[in-house]
């Protein structure tokens, strides 16, 4: 049975849908907390030299600050479950519909919400590894922090309650992208797509496993475009049997995806043949669904490869003698993080004298 790619391609879009209104309420939740600061500094209008006064607002405005995040928070995790039980369903019916009307199970809601909670982002860098609820808990922290330093930062280096907040909220003529706030806009964005995106293929997974007499293991798919990461133009197409292999996101905004590969029909005991195999989306149109990035990167223009690879990897991906998937396989280590230049050196020096690359 080939993998179910076409549908958990048309998921994925919905879930960029869904992030990209996740971005609407970070900013009516941002906005909402600078007209607090704001207000909150213009009334105390502290001078530079009063410390305990200043502390004390802070103390005030960090009480205040972690109240809106956690119901902020609260909101978000109750559509995280709403998200994590329709991934479920969908995936279920999608598996019974290419397995011809097989009867599939879906996780309960608290099954899902056990396998969310308690697996660990696989993301590289900050959050790899912790758990969901301390990677949100983490960022309101970090914001939180990053008011309070700035703030008290700004009265100590003698600047007025009007500097302050314009050190926080930013100037209306750079519309308001100056200030603090904007940097926790842009790392909520990351946390929330990234917490989004986990959630999903973790009831993705938690299905496949609910269906293990029908689902033997799950297919990597990237997005075809420039913008696909290191990691995740080499994990394209790879296939790993269940609880042995990496689960997207690899990385912060990782788009990633996961696909069940299901027993054919013979291992399923039924006598017809495998149908062909569908389409996938691509930056320039649907393309086979069994093309992997580094083939499907093969067929665009060597510039186009070489914003998607940088110089000297493209020159190792055209002219070093390998074939697109050995490639592929060349740029993960054994934990499946990328290796530098040297390392792939070690690895397949004669690949370097072929592409004449130093």
């Amino acid at each position: 049975m080939v993998a179910l790619v076409d549908e958990s391609i048309r998921l994925q879009v919905l879930l960029e849908r869904l992030k990209a209104g996740e971005d609407r309420k970070i900013d009516a939740f941002l906005q909402e907390e600078a007209k607090l600061l704001s207000a909150r500094l213009k009334r105390a209008n502290l001078s530079p030299g009063q410390t305990a006064r200043v502390e004390a607002l802070l103390a005030e405005i960090r009480d205040t600050l972690r109240s809106l995040h956690d119901k902020r928070l609260g909101e978000l995790r109750a559509r995280m479950g709403e998200l994590g039980e329709l991934v479920a369903d969908t995936e279920a019916k999608s598996l019974a519909a290419a397995l011809d009307g097989w009867e599939t199970a879906t996780p309960k809601a608290e099954v899902l919400r056990a396998a969310v909670n308690t697996s660990p982002l696989s993301v590289r860098g900050a959050g790899g590894g912790m758990l969901l609820d301390a990677f949100l808990d983490g960022w309101a922290s970090a914001d939180i922090e990053r008011v309070e330093g700035t703030i008290r930062r700004g009265y100590f280096e003698g600047r007025t309650t009007e500097q302050v907040v314009r050190d926080v909220i930013g100037t209306k003529a750079a519309n308001y992208r100056d200030g603090i706030v904007d940097v926790s806009r842009r790392n909520a964005r990351t946390v929330v797509h990234t917490a989004l995106q986990h959630v999903a293929n973790t009831a993705r997974v938690a299905t496949m496993k609910a269906n293990e007499d029908v689902v033997k293991g799950y297919r990597w798919v990237s997005t075809l475009d420039s913008r696909t990461s290191e990691i995740c133009q080499a994990l394209d197409g790879r296939q790993f049997d269940l609880g042995e292999g990496p689960i997207p996101p690899a990385h912060p905004n990782c788009r990633s995806t996961t696909v069940p590969v299901t027993k054919t029909f013979r291992e399923l005991g039924i006598d017809i043949d495998e149908p062909t195999a569908g389409q996938r989306a691509s930056e320039d149109g649907p393309v086979s669904a069994s093309l992997t990035y580094f083939e499907w990167l093969k067929t665009q223009p060597e510039s186009f490869v070489e914003e998607a690879l940088g110089t000297t990897r493209t020159q190792l991906f055209l002219q070093g003698g390998l074939s697109a998937d050995e490639f592929a396989r060349l740029q993960l280590n054994r934990n499946f993080q990328p290796i530098t230049l040297d390392e792939m050196r070690q690895l397949a020096p004669k690949v370097f004298e072929r592409a004449g690359v130093d």
